[in-house]
């Protein structure tokens, strides 16, 4: 094609989750299951009332300013990767903001990879990881989460620089999460490699996880050397803010020098990109962060609680009638899982018939509970089992 680059993928694009999800909202009387947000039991966009509220403090002067750098402003900064790290992170560290949880994970990517070098991420994944790649002329390996021999042998297979993009707890879609132990050997896996390694942590929905989901940070003073620790936080999901788009990129290494240096790359990168973020976003998360920290977190709690209810609901009825899922911990989806992908395709559409809107994964169905009221979860299993 003229003009544009050689290796452009010139495919014509259709986002598999918006163009079902815009189908789904225009029909008032079917189940919309599409949605990565959360809605509350009217059915209604979840919004914390604090986070809101503060919003409405904030002058127009605040909204219509440029933030402070590209890399956003000192306290948000600050303030979020508190919030993220939780004081379990003793080793040398530096963040970022960035353009949501999308913008942190590329940010990674594009300071770290070449075209031509090797990806890996989950075999059933969200499907923007193919689509960065991609852009990037990236090659990718994928690996079965729930197989952590596939795992190293994918790592093993990777000749020069390991780039691993790990998302858990709540993985999307199936919400599957690494124990305590699991995360000590994969630790102890990169760090005896005689080679650079890149661990990409996509922990966009962590805050939604139950018991202690960030138990394994502690770990990331433990590494070697030669890793270097990446987390993707999303504060569109965190703070119920999604078209805010505001996240955070925090580096763990071993060595302070080099993540000064790092941190350049990415600022670099960010003016390249956004340039300038959500300066109004910024203020009003840190603001929250700073005066309305204990009616945040009531809030989140309640949000938490919501959602496990619909999840436990739902992955009970699917024992019952027999719906088979993926094994799942927490998270906002749950994954019904396929033979492959052609009888994906034929139960999808059968879904859409019955006006049951879902989203299509690899060798599965992706079913967004975090979107559909308690009183709908109610017996959906056992409807979708009807047209399996």
């Amino acid at each position: 094609m003229k003009f544009v680059r050689k290796n452009e993928n010139t495919d014509r694009y259709v986002d598999n989750i918006f163009s079902v999800s815009q189908a789904a909202k225009a029909d008032k009387e079917g189940i919309n299951a599409t949605a990565g947000c959360l809605y509350d039991e009217e059915g209604k966009l979840y919004t914390y009332k604090c986070v809101f509220d503060s919003e409405k403090e904030i002058s127009a002067a605040q909204k219509a300013a440029y933030a402070a750098s590209p890399a956003g402003n000192p306290d948000y900064i600050d303030l979020v990767s508190d919030f993220i790290l939780e004081s379990r992170v003793k080793n040398h560290h530096v963040a970022m903001a960035t353009a949501g949880g999308t913008g942190g994970i590329y940010t990674a990517i594009a300071t770290c990879l070449e075209q031509g070098d090797h990806i890996i991420y989950p075999a059933i994944s969200w499907g923007n990881y193919k689509v960065i790649a991609d852009e990037n002329g990236l090659i990718p390996l994928t690996y079965d989460v729930y197989d952590l021999d596939d795992l190293f042998e994918k790592i093993d297979s990777v000749k020069e620089k390991v780039f691993l993009i790990v998302n858990s707890p709540c993985e999307n879609p199936l919400g599957h999460a690494y124990t305590f132990e699991q995360w000590e050997k994969i630790i102890g896996k990169l760090n005896s490699l005689d080679k650079e390694v890149i661990l990409l942590c996509d922990i966009a929905y962590i805050d939604y996880a139950n018991g202690d989901p960030k138990a394994y940070f502690r770990l990331f003073d433990k590494i070697n050397d030669n890793v270097l620790v990446l987390l993707a936080a999303s504060c569109s999901k965190a703070f119920s803010y999604y078209g805010q788009r505001l996240g955070a990129l925090v580096a763990i290494n071993n060595d302070a020098e080099f993540l000064d240096h790092y941190l350049n790359l990415c600022s670099r990168c960010a003016r390249a990109t956004w340039s300038n973020l959500n300066n109004a976003g910024m203020v009003n998360v840190a603001r929250v962060l700073k005066e309305h920290r204990e009616e945040y977190f009531a809030e989140l709690q309640a949000a938490k609680e919501m959602l496990k209810k619909r999840t436990a609901l739902f992955v009970r009825q699917a024992r019952e009638c027999g719906l088979e899922l993926y094994e799942s911990a927490d998270g906002f989806f749950v994954t019904i899982r396929m033979k492959d992908n052609a009888s994906r395709d034929a139960f999808h559409q059968r879904l859409l018939n019955a006006r049951i809107y879902t989203i299509k994964v690899n060798k599965g169905i992706r079913v967004a509970l975090c979107s559909v009221p308690y009183r709908i979860v109610d017996g959906l299993a056992g409807k979708i089992k009807e047209l399996y």
